[in-house]
């Protein structure tokens, strides 16, 4: 597997290289450096949707749980959390993973578990479901220049993923007709079924309010292309600045095991753009500007997880208790939580039964 993520960052990076040979450095550095101090509006404006994000992840708690967590926490954790995501080959599991424990003790875990697996996926449903909708609004009035195959290539992949994580949960709650659960799970997973099951049997509404919060975040980046646009001289309008970021959803959803999207956010917006009749060489500028963002705050977020790693492995110390590298999400033969510390995502071990 090591092998497999050094071939995709060498190929990412020779892909970068390559348009930026194609397309002259000195070019694309000429409209980068125009920005000049538009970032200072471009790099807050990813706040917004960390915001939604943590909205969306307070609806997957239960209302009573919801009331234990600081809203600017869930924030910080979300920044954390997809921060880790964002640096590691992981296919955007090694931040989830991360998530309970930075929420602290004072929230019982198997609340906090619960709620990062529903927000996980309210999180897929909501991508899945913006890009759908903006599939079907966007096919008679921007995307002309997808062929017919193109077109229903994405909204069959859009629906798959939806029915694919649907029928998951359905699978991972069923019961029998006598109550009992299909699948025997041992704890603590049994547990984090039983938590995930009560919600969403009894709280339907707000698991709805999560995957729209989540959707909500995914389309605040149509706005953010129109703002990049804006100072890199691209005269865009909100139609258009939506087809970029429907498209762009696609292109990262295909490309998600590529860490830090090296050489993917480029190409894919260089070929955005040329599809959509724009310059390509300012479609590769853009995705420079907006990767320089993410990687703003994917650094941020990294060391916020750091600084809190450090902070619970003190606290883990002085009490005497866990070690700093455990972690509290479900792993396979866990007898309970850990009380402190949560490793780097490549100590993890992903959920098993």
């Amino acid at each position: 597997m090591k092998h497999f993520e050094r071939l995709v960052v060498v190929v990412g990076f020779l892909t970068l290289l390559g348009l930026l040979w194609k397309f002259e450095p000195g070019t694309v550095w000429g409209l980068v450096s125009g920005v000049g101090w538009g970032f200072l509006i471009i790099l807050p404006m990813q706040l917004c949707d960390h915001i939604l994000n943590a909205v969306g992840w307070r609806y997957a708690f239960a209302e009573a749980d919801a009331a234990r967590v600081s809203f600017w926490q869930l924030v910080r954790v979300r920044v954390a959390g997809d921060g880790v995501n964002y640096l590691t080959p992981s296919a955007t599991i090694a931040g989830e993973i991360i998530r309970p424990a930075m929420l602290g003790a004072h929230i019982p875990a198997h609340s906090r578990n619960s709620s990062v697996v529903v927000a996980k996926v309210a999180q897929s449903l909501g991508q899945a479901g913006f890009a759908m909708v903006g599939l079907l609004v966007l096919i008679p009035l921007r995307l002309g220049f997808l062929s017919g195959a193109q077109v229903w290539a994405g909204l069959g992949a859009c629906a798959f993923i939806i029915v694919l994580v649907g029928a998951g949960m359905a699978g991972f709650c069923a019961r029998r007709r006598d109550g009992s659960y299909l699948w025997r799970l041992r704890e603590p997973l049994a547990g984090l079924r039983e938590q995930t099951a009560r919600y969403l049997r009894e709280s339907p509404g707000r698991f709805a309010l999560s995957c729209l919060f989540f959707l909500l975040g995914f389309a605040w980046g149509a706005w953010e292309v129109l703002v990049i646009c804006y100072f890199l001289g691209i005269r865009i309008d909100a139609l258009t600045a939506l087809s970029v970021e429907v498209l762009s959803v696609l292109v990262d959803s295909i490309f998600i095991v590529v860490p830090a999207k090296i050489g993917t956010q480029e190409a894919g917006k260089t070929a955005i753009f040329a599809g959509l009749g724009l310059t390509a060489s300012k479609g590769l500028a853009f995705g420079l500007v907006r990767h320089a963002r993410e990687l703003a705050w994917a650094a941020a977020g990294f060391a916020l997880y750091a600084w809190d790693r450090r902070r619970r492995a003190r606290a883990g110390g002085s009490g005497g208790s866990a070690g700093a590298g455990g972690t509290d999400f479900p792993t396979a033969g866990a007898s309970r939580p850990a009380a402190a510390g949560c490793p780097l995502p490549e100590e993890s071990a992903a959920p098993g039964d």
